[in-house]
């Protein structure tokens, strides 16, 4: 598979070398295996993420008639007159 030069700034290449020269990591090609690691993460957690708020979506459409509720004004209202 061919590959694009990877090119970093001045602040993502010192923070590469920073890791590779705490021991942290035994190289730059380490440093962005993990990163591209986690990123695969964090996506994978925001497609759940939205894929379940959509299921909930479908769910609350399904479960009937929106009903009325408060506004925010009136909350606040009913809850300093409890005080």
């Amino acid at each position: 598979m061919k590959h694009d030069r990877i090119v970093l700034d001045d602040r993502q290449a010192a923070l590469v070398e920073r890791l590779v020269e705490s021991g942290r990591f035994s190289s730059t090609t380490d440093v962005i295996g993990y990163s591209l690691d986690l990123l695969e993460q964090r996506e994978a957690a925001a497609a759940q993420f939205l894929s379940e708020l959509e299921d909930e979506a479908v769910r609350g459409l399904e479960s009937g008639p929106a009903a009325d509720m408060e506004t925010a004004e009136e909350l606040i209202s009913m809850f300093r007159k409890r005080r």
